[in-house]
């Protein structure tokens, strides 16, 4: 139903939450259904792990809905404990999400006041940007560079009023990292500043470059550094929203004074403690990926398309005009994939990767579409 804002809403909601576009998701495959009538079709568009999730989450979720009518413990202790051990910290250096957005929000909530600034790229998850305005604050986007994080230009973007730089790696929707030796010198440069740095590392699981800094290696240093990671990529339990923080006590303790109780429900809590210690399928999901990005990246190849180079769970390849009719064109042949254009690459497209039949389907239905769409 089409609905008209009254005229004194622009006088009783800040200005700031006012300019803030909504977040665009991938469009669900039952969304799809609806506009089109199309049956059985697939989606490789929000980056979730086509293999499900790991048989051990099941598991202890059915374990866990007899308690379902008592609250979780607010902080989640016993996942805490699990990921610290993971990451041989302190349990006390973890902070659970709602997703590992939610935790964005509480790091713009307590650190940025109106006016002051917040550095990210200019092509990166839009989080960043929605999470910095919603507070009063100012977005300082970066242009990449070859597809990949600028960190000298962004260093050179912090200013006196910079709280916060957002960097993701690998970063989405490119998929692509920085190295080792270009992080340090960002850290180096960085720790000049009184400043936070959020590094998301939401794909991290599916890097395989070595010469790829873990910003683990980071927290407790001059720098202070936040660790976002989630278990809606590799793990599978993208419908749960569960994600986590890593960093020093200190600002642990300042985002759970704005952390809302209850955050991430007992399911959620009891699945990603299971899905965790699922080695096995990890690697099964790391096998399918890493299998179908090859087959993937090649038929694009032989298509004559530009892929970007990507570490992460998804690749993007780019056209020479808008990708928006391309995109509609595969959502008629039943695969949702994902334009660009919210992400200001309005040439591009990011396909996740999938079983072998989607990867297949998905490489079928683009050289039917692409020929008339080039």
């Amino acid at each position: 139903m089409e609905s008209k804002r009254p005229a004194w809403i622009e006088q009783r909601v800040s200005s700031h939450i006012l300019s803030i576009p909504p977040y665009v998701p991938g469009k669900p495959v039952a969304e799809l259904t609806r506009e089109l009538g199309i049956p059985e079709a697939i989606k490789l568009a929000s980056n979730e792990n086509s293999l499900g999730p790991s048989p051990l989450a099941i598991k202890a979720i059915e374990d866990y809905l007899i308690h379902s009518s008592v609250y979780p413990e607010s902080s989640g202790p016993e996942l805490r404990s699990t990921i610290a051990s993971r990451f041989h910290v302190p349990p006390d250096s973890i902070i659970l999400g709602n997703g590992s957005d939610e935790i964005m929000e509480m790091v713009a909530h307590v650190f940025l006041q109106p006016g002051e600034e917040a550095v990210m790229a200019e092509n990166a998850f839009s989080m960043y940007r929605i999470c910095t305005q919603a507070f009063g604050g100012k977005a300082v986007r970066v242009a990449l560079r070859d597809y990949r994080s600028d960190l000298a230009a962004m260093a050179e973007a912090v200013t006196e009023r910079t709280r916060l730089v957002f960097l993701a790696v690998p970063n989405n929707p490119t998929g692509t990292i920085v190295s080792r030796g270009e992080f340090e010198s960002f850290v180096q440069h960085l720790s000049k500043s009184r400043l936070l740095l959020v590094l998301d590392e939401a794909y991290r699981e599916f890097v395989s470059e070595l010469d790829c800094p873990s910003g683990r290696d980071y927290v407790g240093g001059p720098l202070p550094v936040l660790v976002l990671r989630t278990f809606s990529k590799i793990y599978g339990l993208a419908g749960l929203r569960v994600g986590y923080g890593i960093g020093d006590p200190w600002l642990i303790e300042l985002l759970n004074r704005v952390r809302p109780p209850f955050n991430v429900n007992a399911l959620a809590q009891a699945a990603a403690a299971a899905a965790l210690n699922d080695v096995e399928h990890v690697e099964r999901s790391l096998t399918m990926v890493r299998s179908g990005m090859e087959y993937i990246v090649r038929k694009l190849n032989e298509m004559g398309l530009k892929t970007i180079p990507s570490q992460a769970n998804f690749v993007s390849f780019c056209c020479s005009t808008d990708a928006k009719p391309l995109y509609e064109a595969l959502l008629r042949e039943g695969v949702i994939v994902r334009h660009l254009g919210s992400f200001g690459m309005e040439k591009c497209i990011r396909v996740t990767v999938g079983r072998d039949a989607e990867n297949r389907r998905f490489v079928e239905a683009l050289k039917e579409t692409l020929p008339r769409r080039r």
